[in-house]
């Protein structure tokens, strides 16, 4: 091959070297901690400087390569598209390896330069831009300059000019230069200048450490001279690059300049570390094994983009692009002229492309206006302490999800587009369905206070009712936008029809393009799917605790979307309807057997379930010491009562699954991982069950905001008769706060309650959410909270102790309020039996590393004097750890109440089977299925269980997949009546 003046060898090496710089000495050398001076220390200098000429090498010859074509412009223009090819493509593999990306790394894709990824790229494309003006340079001059600049920082070992490691624009400008300057010059190389510089490099980095050691009296300037930026460095490049061009090396494969820039794209951001991350196993191995290792990973990402580059370059879109490029800039010269012709291009463009333009503007507006329209407020509250205007909040901190709500408009028109053949019809259709969403949302949330979810879908049957609570104005405004927009459309698609072909390919493409953007959405609940790891590093948060804040922050659009994918729970082996009847039939008949030994019915009794938020007994926690007991009367109350502890599944939060739990008796443990029952199970079940169905009434207090978990949904579909809450139509009549507390108090919600005891016609069921000790416990709500001053190494800083004592206090003022309602019911002549539990403990405890711990709450069943004298109580064991699907099952054993098949199958799952949690809450990952937690708090797995009990367990988990995810076989039976 004939030789020729080209530096592709040099890059080939300088890429090598760059790589393995990345590879050995910024993963794994880190890890090699060097205090002293040594000879260790000087050998690893030395190599250290060899594969830092690297990034050297590289820029100076891409400066003597590309000073060899003429057109530098649309270089800068390819190396940009370029890089945002290597981006998204590193990008994808980045997050098959890992699952873990951000908003962050999507803007750095598209926005390399503004971003700035890789600050020697943007070096790089700046030099190209400024070539047509450097040119008009004296190259003497220049590189007196250029070397100046170089040397300066070298000898004052200050950094003037943000070199930092050779990884930034100045450097790389000022070395593009060079190397645009050694192309023009063309000077021989100099093995004795090479050698001598050499040795000068070697001497300084060696002797570096000991002037570190003598001068500062520690390490802090040893690495001066290990640096690409080195004045020694640089030159050594240089003279390695005259010797090394004139080898033959493929000299006329352009796209061997492309390596490099792939490599530095990889490098930034950190992309590279995490593509060959399995490299962290080799910490702590041979040098060698590490270096030989780094040597190969190089060698394979060379040739891998290599391969890619020259396969993109040979597709005829890729070509064209190239052509256009230089064709379009192949006579710049910065005058009116040029600038003319650049905006009479710019303003073709946008007239060639304004309908596609004009559509996306308007998806943004309508994407924009929707999440404005979700809020009835100008301010959005994110937490207790931070409040921000919605349009700011939307369009800064939302971005991200404006834009994602406008590709998906984009995608339907572009859908209907494909199949229809229609234009404004795919416009105007897409853009009606959007502000028709828009405003049925709006309308919910300003009659309900929540967002439509797919659940409402169900209502469609009842269209009738529903057109009659939209009053007439509505319906007649409804009537005439669909007059208007279905004679708009046939107008312009008569006059004027957009004349855009789309050919059977495109279409075709847009169609898949579409249907799988869109079937993701099955996929975005599934923990360990890839669409879930996508959208939640994203930050999408479905939130479905509060669906309202969901559609306000994510759009009501893909709000909706966030809620379709319910997977509820597995399939369980041998679910069948023979095998519901064989389940049927045996609990029909050890219910007969346990009623032949009870008398009761629920008649005119009254069950109270209480939940109290966050209540749990402080004096569980390790290593915490409090002044006074802050649960006195509580405390003494389950010494004579039946009560013990409720294994949480929650921890700081999940009140409303300990609440679905406690209702329904249906576990938490055997649904999907990511399930909220309330919002994505029972929103949709018209006729869900509930303990509630058992009693004439049923009645929901809540002294708050309706809105949280979708509950005026899930009572309804639960057959509450009311549900009481702030701003219900059945109003709060009681309201007290305590102190300076932003929520109404325990004493509110019991003298709510107990109006409906005296209000109540026969058996009721009271179902009771308080809200007093609801975070935040950093507002200083209460006084006199020094009384029960905490201390201990369970408090870890005085931050941490002020939450405690707050804390403390609400549970002083719980207390204090159960005792009086247990002194009110117990002088009612009705039969009461009074369910308290706590639902989760409280955020605070930090630092405390038991498990158990964390998810231990209290409760305890106490039936008042009336009850006591009336239904027989006994006395029964206490049950020192329970699930909370277990109340109703101790609700039954204490008041002698017959069982329905259902509670007794319940009530054998409390007598002989451990408590059933979920693995999160057990801190396990092993179990295939829901996790098993035993009276001592140790992991008890499904094998460790005895042939009845895994036969009971089977059961418990059938008849729980027929009433939510199966075909409800047992709804033609008795089993719950």
């Amino acid at each position: 091959m004939k030789k020729t003046h080209t530096a592709h060898l040099s890059l080939i090496i300088g890429t090598l070297l760059m790589l393995l710089d990345q590879f050995f000495w910024t993963s794994h050398a880190k890890h090699i901690h060097i205090s002293k001076v040594s000879t260790l220390m000087s050998t690893l200098q030395v190599q250290h400087i060899i594969t830092l000429l690297g990034l050297d090498l590289v820029i100076i010859s891409l400066g003597y390569i590309y000073s060899k074509r003429e057109n530098s412009l649309s270089d800068a223009v390819k190396t940009w598209l370029y890089t945002i090819f290597t981006g998204f493509i590193a990008t994808i593999i980045c997050f098959f390896l890992t699952k873990e990306i951000d908003t962050n790394a999507i803007y750095s894709i598209f926005l390399p330069i503004i971003r700035n990824v890789s600050p020697v790229i943007t070096g790089l494309i700046l030099s190209l831009i400024c070539y047509p003006f450097m040119q008009k340079v004296n190259n003497k001059y220049l590189k007196f300059i250029l070397l100046a600049l170089l040397l300066i920082p070298t000898l004052s070992g200050t950094d003037l000019l943000g070199y930092s490691d050779g990884y930034s624009i100045p450097f790389t400008f000022i070395l593009f230069y060079l190397g645009v300057i050694e192309a023009s010059e063309e000077k021989r190389f100099s093995i004795i200048s090479l050698i001598l510089l050499c040795f000068i490099n070697v001497l300084c980095v060696t002797m570096m450490p000991l002037c570190s050691k003598i001068v500062h009296g520690d390490m802090s300037t040893a690495l001066r001279f290990t640096t690409s930026t080195s004045f020694m460095e640089v030159m050594i490049a240089c003279l390695l690059i005259r010797v090394l061009r004139n080898i033959p090396f493929f000299n006329n494969w352009t796209s061997i300049r492309y390596i490099p820039l792939a490599s530095l794209v990889l490098i930034g951001a950190d992309r590279l570390k995490t593509i060959v991350s399995w490299n962290e196993d080799l910490v702590g191995k041979s040098a060698a094994k590490l270096f030989r290792q780094g040597v190969l990973e190089a060698v394979i990402i060379i040739l891998v983009v290599l391969l890619v580059t020259i396969l993109l370059k040979q597709l005829p879109q890729v070509k064209k692009i190239e052509q256009d490029l230089d064709d379009h800039f192949s006579d710049f010269e910065l005058t009116d002229q040029w600038i003319k012709k650049e905006l009479r291009f710019i303003l073709a463009f946008l007239k060639a492309h304004r309908i596609n333009i004009i559509m996306l503007i308007a998806a943004y507006i309508l994407s924009y206006a929707s999440f404005i329209a979700m809020n009835t407020a100008y301010t959005i509250e994110i937490n207790a302490i931070e409040t921000y205007n919605i349009f700011w909040y939307t369009l800064f901190k939302r971005q991200f999800f404006v834009l994602l709500n406008t590709i998906m408009l984009v995608l339907v028109a572009r859908f209907l587009f494909a199949i229809t053949r229609r234009y404004w019809f795919s416009v105007l259709f897409t853009g009606s369905a959007q502000i028709i969403i828009t405003v049925a949302n709006r309308l919910k949330i300003i009659y309900r206070d929540e967002p439509i979810i797919p659940g409402d879908l169900a209502m469609i049957k009842a269209w009738k009712s529903l057109m009659g609570m939209m009053g007439t104005n509505v319906i007649i405004a409804a009537i005439a936008l669909i007059v208007i927009l279905v004679t708009l459309t046939v107008y312009l698609e008569k006059k004027h029809p957009y004349a855009f072909h789309m050919s059977l390919k495109k279409s075709i493409i847009w169609v898949l393009v579409t249907v799988t953007f869109f079937s993701g959405t099955l996929l975005m609940n599934h923990d360990g799917s890839y669409v879930n790891a996508l959208m939640r590093n994203l930050g999408d948060q479905p939130y479905f605790f509060n669906q309202l804040f969901g559609a306000k922050v994510n759009g009501p659009l893909l709000q909706f979307l966030n809620n379709i994918d319910v997977s509820v729970m597995d399939e369980p082996e041998n679910y069948s309807k023979e095998t519901m009847m064989k389940i049927y039939e045996k609990y029909a008949q050890e219910s007969q057997k346990i009623n032949r030994r009870r008398r009761n019915d629920w008649d005119d009794q009254i069950v109270i379930m209480g939940l109290s938020e966050s209540f749990a007994d402080p004096y569980r926690i390790p290593e915490l010491t409090l002044a006074n007991d802050p649960i006195p009367y509580i405390r003494s109350l389950m010494k004579t009562t039946t009560s013990g502890l409720m294994y949480s599944t929650g921890y700081g939060g999940g009140t409303a699954n300990m609440e679905y739990m406690a209702l329904t008796g249906l576990n938490q443990g055997f649904f999907s991982a990511s399930l909220t029952p309330y919002t994505q199970l029972v929103t949709s079940q018209n006729d869900a069950y509930a303990f509630s169905r058992l009693f004439n009434q049923a009645i929901a207090i809540h002294p708050y905001i309706g809105v949280y978990y979708s509950r005026q949904t899930v009572y309804q579909n639960f057959g509450f008769n009311k549900f009481m809450y702030l701003g219900s139509k059945y109003p709060i009549k009681h309201q007290y706060s305590i102190d300076r507390s932003a929520y109404l108090s325990d004493e509110t919600a019991y003298d709510n309650t107990i109006d409906e005891i005296m209000d109540a016609d026969g058996s009721k069921f009271i179902n009771l959410v308080t809200m007093q000790n609801h975070l935040p416990y950093d507002n200083n709500y209460y006084n006199n909270k020094e009384r029960y001053a905490a201390s201990g190494n369970a408090v870890t800083n005085d931050y941490v102790r002020g939450m405690v004592e707050e804390y403390m206090m609400g549970l002083h003022h719980t207390d204090e309020a159960v005792k009086n309602f247990i002194e009110k019911i117990d002088s009612i002549n009705k039969p009461i039996t009074f369910v308290f539990y706590g639902d989760h403990l409280p955020g605070i405890y930090w630092d405390t590393n038991n498990n158990t711990v964390l998810h231990q709450t209290d409760y305890f069943i106490y039936s008042n004097k009336y009850a006591r004298r009336h239904l027989g109580r006994r006395t029964y064991k206490q049950y020192k750890m329970i699930a909370p699907t277990d109340f109703m099952s101790l609700v039954q054993k204490q008041t002698l109440t017959k069982t329905t098949p259902y509670s007794a199958l319940l009530e054998k799952v409390l007598d002989e089977l451990p408590v059933i949690t979920t693995k999160a809450a057990a801190g396990s990952e092993e179990e295939s299925d829901a996790a098993m937690i035993s009276v001592d708090g140790e992991m008890i797995k499904y094998n460790d269980l005895s042939s009845s009990q895994k036969e009971l367990y089977n059961d418990y988990k059938l008849v729980q997949y027929d009433m939510t995810a199966g075909n409800n076989y047992l709804a033609n039976t008795q089993f719950t009546k």
